[in-house]
């Protein structure tokens, strides 16, 4: 990528401390307090006391799937004890600041690595500080581990980029790519999205480069695909021992495919699709062009009474009309992004441009880095889009997506002065959605009896009072 800005390394340190120490500021200044949520910013109790159980015990057994929540078991090895005992020594506040600013300084300097454009680093790092992609950490704490996964990411997508474009060499970095993924696989079962979103990136690359006659690339992308598919199928053959949970019936993860009838599990590909997708997209939009402003700032009461008591038996539907408001945008917004993937997709299988190439690889991976979430059953919380913490791989993703786009189409502004302010807008941009989306989040959440428990904008006017 031509970098528009290359930035020195002062320069860099001294925009990562800026953002790191305001992103830092802005968390404790409107996070809620502890008495707020019985896992505010918490690991669970009961995870909490069977981690301690293990660790005074048989501390082994959590090197393997642990059974952390009754007959729920996960395999977390790489992240457990970082945030069991963090959690012990810096307490939930002082844990959740240094696992998202860590994940921040990882982020910015695993970008400036591979990319030398202030306008890129700053703006993925920006992004990160400021999305609310995580907002729901504040209702359950377990999710802080998600800062962690996503440091993993950061340095094993670091190591893929460097070898693609050959800045790193032989078995070496296809050993060092495999050796940060496995501990990326052993932290966090959100790993499987980011490592089906690592095989549909490798597989187009290899396609792209064979289409083109590029053999050095095609052999690298070959290399890094069957890698990631060599350590999914090793944990897979552990995993999948112990899958009770997700073939349950009537279980929270029970997949599409225990369905009787194959139209559900139709229905529920397609809504899951349009669903999670739209919340990629949506992340970093106010909350104002993403859902019912009544419903966010009025509420279902005065909605209501707005009816003047007209067939009271059916106002239930009016409210499901403001809850459901939503999915216009998302018919919009994932058609959009579909059409951008397509046209971006064509001009790469037409030219060799590593641009073009670039942006279908990412665009694919964004689309298949839900892929666990796509096959669950519809659940009533996924009625509305207020988890976007399901789709963190593809968040991350669509960031970077961002990111690039702002910095690489540098060169197509005649004026500096103007593109400066086209970053500044999607600056300020990502900020408003970080003051609004938190309060659109609650009052969406309340309507399928989740909680949350965070609204900048709320406290801003009520202070401002």
């Amino acid at each position: 990528m031509d970098a528009p800005h290359h930035a020195s390394t002062r320069q860099a340190a001294i925009v990562l401390g800026a953002i790191a120490l305001t992103a830092a500021l802005f968390k404790l200044t409107f996070a809620p307090p502890l008495s707020a949520g019985p896992y505010t910013l918490r690991m669970s109790p009961i995870i909490h006391a069977n981690v301690a159980a293990a660790l005074s015990g048989h501390w082994t057994a959590l090197l393997l799937p642990f059974a952390y929540e009754g007959s729920r078991n996960f395999w977390a090895t790489t992240a457990i004890f970082p945030m069991y005992f963090s959690e012990n020594i810096l307490g939930p506040y002082g844990s959740y600041i240094f696992w998202s600013t860590l994940f921040l300084v990882v982020s910015f300097i695993c970008a400036y690595i591979c990319v030398n454009s202030l306008t890129f680093v700053a703006t993925l790092t920006f992004m990160f500080a400021f999305g609310t992609q995580l907002h729901y950490v504040y209702t359950y704490g377990n999710l802080v581990a998600l800062y962690l996964v996503l440091t993993y990411i950061a340095v094993n997508l670091t190591v893929a980029y460097l070898f693609l474009v050959g800045r790193i060499h032989g078995v070496g970095a296809v050993a060092a790519f495999a050796i940060t993924l496995a501990v990326t696989a052993l932290s966090n079962e959100m790993w499987i999205n980011y490592a089906t979103a690592l095989l549909a990136g490798g597989l187009f690359a290899c396609l792209w480069a064979h289409r083109h006659a590029l053999p050095m690339m095609r052999a690298r992308s070959l290399a890094l695909f069957c890698a990631t598919f060599f350590v999914l199928v090793a944990y897979l053959a552990i995993r999948l021992r112990l899958v009770s949970e997700y073939l349950h019936p009537g279980s929270e993860e029970e997949l599409v495919i225990t369905y009787r009838h194959k139209m559900l599990l139709i229905d529920d590909l397609i809504v899951n699709f349009f669903t999670l997708l739209y919340m990629v997209i949506d992340n970093y939009f106010p909350s104002f062009v993403s859902s019912s402003n009544s419903l966010t700032y009025l509420g279902t009461d005065t909605i209501l009474a707005e009816q003047n008591g007209f067939e009271p038996a059916f106002q239930n539907l009016i409210i499901m009309n403001h809850l459901f408001l939503w999915r216009f945008y998302a018919g919009v917004m994932v058609a959009a992004f579909i059409a951008f993937a397509a046209f971006v997709g064509w001009r790469a299988w037409r030219e060799p441009s590593r641009r073009s190439a670039a942006l279908a690889g990412l665009c694919l991976m964004i689309m298949a880095g839900f892929s666990t979430h796509l096959s669950i059953k519809m659940r009533y919380y996924n009625s509305v889009p207020a988890l976007p913490y399901k789709v963190i791989i593809s968040v991350s993703l669509f960031t970077i997506l961002i990111a690039y786009l702002l910095a690489a189409c540098s060169n197509h502004f005649h004026s500096r002065r103007v593109y400066r302010a086209t970053v500044a807008a999607v600056w300020a941009c990502v900020l408003l959605a970080a003051l609004t989306r938190p309060a659109m989040y609650d009052r969406l959440l309340a309507q399928v009896h989740l909680e949350g428990f965070s609204d900048p904008m709320g406290q801003i006017m009520q202070f401002l009072r």
